[in-house]
Formats: C-alpha cells, sequence, structure tokens
C-alpha cells in the first residue's frame, strides 16, 4: 500500500508542475511578462538598482526594430528605431526624479496566433521636483507580435482618462443661477 501511496504523489506532484510550466509558457503569459518588462523600463525609483543604461537596452530587447508611440504630449508618437526608443527612455529618466507605474484591469486578446494585444489601464505617478508630481491616467494598449520565436511590442498607444466625466459642482452651481429678466 505504501509505495502506491509514493508513487501516486510523484504522479501528481509531476502533472502539477508540467501544467504550471505550460502555464508559464503560454503566449498569454509571454505577452503578460513582456508588458510587465517593459513598464519597469519606463519606472524610475530613487533607490533602483537598475541602471538607465540598462533599462534602455532591455527596451531595445522588447520592441521591434520600428516601433510605433501614439500618445498625448509630452511624449514623442511616430515611429522609432530601438536606438531611438533608448534615446528617448534616457532622456525621459533624466528630466525626472522617480516615476511609478500601476496597472488595472489587464486583458490580452489574440488576434492572430502571433499576433496579440495587451490592454490596461495605467496609474502614472512622476515627480519632476519637490513638490511637483503629476498623476496621470491612460488607457494602455500594447500589440504585441511573435518574431523568430519572441513576442515583441510593436506599437503601444496611451490614450488620457478624463478624470471627471459629468460638470464640476462649480459649474452645476452656475447653470443653475437664476436669469436675471
Amino acid at each position: 500500500m505504501r509505495p502506491r501511496l509514493i508513487i501516486l504523489s510523484l504522479v501528481l506532484l509531476a502533472t502539477a508542475g508540467s501544467s504550471f510550466l505550460l502555464w508559464k509558457s503560454s503566449p498569454e503569459q509571454i505577452i503578460k511578462a513582456q508588458a510587465h518588462r517593459l513598464f519597469k523600463c519606463l519606472e524610475k525609483t530613487v533607490l533602483g538598482s537598475d541602471t538607465t543604461s540598462e533599462k534602455a537596452d532591455l527596451l531595445g530587447a522588447l520592441i521591434t526594430p520600428s516601433f510605433e508611440v501614439q500618445a498625448p504630449y509630452p511624449v514623442n508618437s511616430g515611429s522609432l528605431t530601438r536606438s531611438q526608443a533608448g534615446h528617448s527612455l534616457r532622456e525621459f529618466h533624466d528630466s525626472i526624479m522617480s516615476c511609478k507605474i500601476h496597472k488595472e484591469n489587464a486583458r490580452i486578446h489574440f488576434d492572430t496566433d502571433r499576433a496579440g494585444r495587451y490592454q490596461t489601464e495605467l496609474s502614472v505617478e512622476i515627480s519632476v521636483g519637490p513638490r511637483r508630481q503629476h498623476h496621470l491616467r491612460y488607457q494602455c494598449l500594447i500589440e504585441f507580435i511573435q518574431s523568430e520565436g519572441e513576442w515583441l511590442a510593436r506599437e503601444i498607444s496611451l490614450n488620457p482618462c478624463l478624470l471627471y466625466t459629468s460638470p464640476s459642482p462649480r459649474d452645476a452651481t452656475l447653470s443653475r443661477m437664476p436669469s436675471s429678466a
């Protein structure tokens, strides 16, 4: 009876391990990990261990040779080479003290077996100096393609989220003022 229990335990352990490895290497999990690494390149912390040059090199490894950016000012939009993307990242890091990115509601969708989209809502906190912080929210879409066995980001689109979708209380008060007739 004891040997059967040991064999059954080993079979269950091997099955669980294999299932985990298959899940971890699934295209969905690879794209999720690549997006996470891309956001980590953009982040900057005061006590961070990665240098801007290391992050620029990693960024180059995560994107296609021609990378499209669609974003509002002050982000440079257009087509960038890997070298230009690294240079833009260095300029961004040099102009700020810190940048922290929080992701919410991430979704992954596949158009084909070689093209997928990662969508999420981003909350970005940027500090440019003492008491000079910016809090921004974006709808983010990153398009990935599989090239030579690797999932690379081909395009990123950032669309600002409106913080208020209805009139402010002050606007409502003004519109309720009686007219002088």
